[in-house]
């Protein structure tokens, strides 16, 4: 593998070796922290933003809005794995590889569940994201959070109230996406003003 593939799936987890956690599609508070972060910076670093938001995918997800932290949850999911004697790689994917579906679920002490696959990097083997219908996780749409995220940073970086012609810029000169009918922008506007009011960010 490329180190450039390597240093990217790095970048994208927020957790140690050899758990790969995406937490900007899979970990809400981690989200919640990041884009905080953002907040606080000039309006000409957007675009960095924007390519932040690649690691969203292009598609659905669902995301972890529990209590516990990324680090407690690897360390979790590995302890469970270690009883197994299946928390080495070689071990580790002959557990996956035992499964039909090539994928195990486990359950953590707040009684969420997290899917468990192989990882595609030497290092990060363990890649685990929330399992669907889990316990404190939520499914969301790809563009529409990213749309959300994107109108909220940049009505901060301006210091202005975001608006559906703020949000419709925003998709169509950074994102590449066309202009939100009306009832998609409410469904948008709802899911930043959700995120807004967790994150404590003007909106």
């Amino acid at each position: 593998m490329s180190m450039a593939v390597s240093s990217d799936i790095r970048i994208s987890s927020c957790t140690a070796e050899p758990v790969m956690l995406n937490g900007w599609k899979h970990h809400l508070g981690f989200l919640v922290d990041q884009v905080t972060r953002w907040t606080r910076k000039p309006e000409q670093m957007f675009p960095l933003f924007v390519a932040k938001l690649k690691l969203l995918g292009e598609s659905q997800f669902d995301i972890y809005n529990g209590t516990l932290q990324p680090r407690q949850i690897a360390a979790e999911l590995t302890q469970t794995l270690k009883g197994f004697n299946a928390c080495e790689k070689e071990s580790y994917f002959r557990w996956i590889e035992s499964s039909t579906q090539l994928y195990w679920q486990l359950t953590v002490s707040d009684n969420s569940e997290w899917t468990m696959r192989k990882g595609d990097d030497e290092n990060y083997y363990i890649h685990i994201h929330p399992s669907r219908h889990s316990k404190f996780s939520q499914r969301l749409k790809a563009n529409q959070l990213r749309t959300a995220l994107a109108t909220l940073i940049m009505a901060n970086m301006k210091g202005e109230k975001p608006g559906l012609q703020l949000m419709n810029n925003v998709r169509r000169d950074y994102l590449g996406l066309s202009n939100l009918n009306k009832s998609l922008a409410r469904e948008t506007f709802t899911i930043m003003n959700n995120f807004a009011g967790i994150a404590g960010i003007p909106h």
